[in-house]
């Protein structure tokens, strides 16, 4: 079977994090941002003070893009989302063997236009551990650090070039998605039965397990990958035998939709050279 070349779009169903692991942040301190630059590019967050939320951040940690990073400039900043990311989202470590041995993928880069791109200060389930003498709160992590996110409900095209059945892999990978998502409600179920927690963050993880749950029950053809940081153990590969109940993993949240950072699905894809075949992931 020789390589088929593939056209789709990504839509971003959550907020979605990709930072190089191995670029530091931009500073304040060294004047590698300004303050009125946080203030215009700062998502905006229902409830709350943007200015007193932009004038906490010291630190910014980028998004994907081509060349140099500093200092912040994401009116020029040529952002991507990178094919390798997508490339092990729909071959994650653990996939059906058979579908990874007698198969090639090749994904390329996924430009994305700097107006999608805003600084975000990111939700985190907080004070979880075992032993802990106060509730358990969801709120800003870290409130000096923005980090660059690509918005929710954000359409981009893609290509991809694979060799082998592309429906059977998109499958086994939406298969992983749900698997993780599993594991995630299991942490969740934890902190919605815990007594010790604030009222309003009780409120959210109940909102949060119903949405993932109805991804989980819902039985449409469709792919849905998580990319990206800040997803915490549970979300980051499938773990047989483990209650994640017990397990010591974090928890962000995209509080506008009620949703994990990083949830993205692949639709309309479609050989390259045949627009009538239609894989009907919709």
């Amino acid at each position: 079977m020789s390589l088929q070349r593939y056209q789709y779009r990504l839509k971003t169903l959550s907020k979605l994090a990709m930072s190089p692991r191995d670029h530091e942040g931009l500073y304040l301190a060294a004047k590698e941002f300004k303050r009125e630059d946080v203030i215009k590019h700062l998502s905006s967050e229902s409830a709350s003070d943007e200015s007193d939320r932009a004038n906490k951040v010291n630190i910014i940690y980028p998004f994907y893009q081509y060349g140099a990073y500093s200092p912040y400039n994401p009116i020029k900043a040529e952002y991507y989302i990178p094919g390798s990311s997508l490339k092990g989202a729909l071959l994650p470590k653990g996939v059906n063997d058979t579908v990874k041995r007698s198969s090639k993928l090749m994904v390329d880069d996924i430009p994305v236009e700097s107006k999608d791109v805003r600084l975000n200060q990111l939700n985190k389930l907080q004070n979880m551990s075992e032993g802990r003498t106060e509730p358990i709160v969801l709120k800003e992590f870290f409130p000096n650090v923005a980090v660059e996110i690509l918005e929710a409900e954000s359409d981009y095209t893609g290509e991809l070039f694979y060799e082998g059945d592309l429906h059977t892999m998109l499958q086994a990978a939406q298969q992983q998605t749900m698997c993780k998502l599993a594991q995630f409600i299991d942490k969740l179920g934890v902190v919605s039965d815990e007594i010790l927690v604030d009222d309003n963050t009780k409120q959210h993880v109940v909102q949060l397990k119903k949405n993932i749950q109805s991804l989980i029950d819902d039985d449409r053809d469709r792919c849905i990958l998580l990319l990206g940081g800040y997803k915490g153990l549970a979300l980051s590969g499938v773990f047989k035998n483990v209650k994640f109940g017990k397990v010591d993993s974090a928890v962000y949240v995209d509080t506008n939709k009620g949703l994990p950072y990083g949830m993205v699905e692949i639709v309309d894809c479609q050989e390259w050279s045949d627009p009538s075949a239609n894989l009907k992931l919709t």
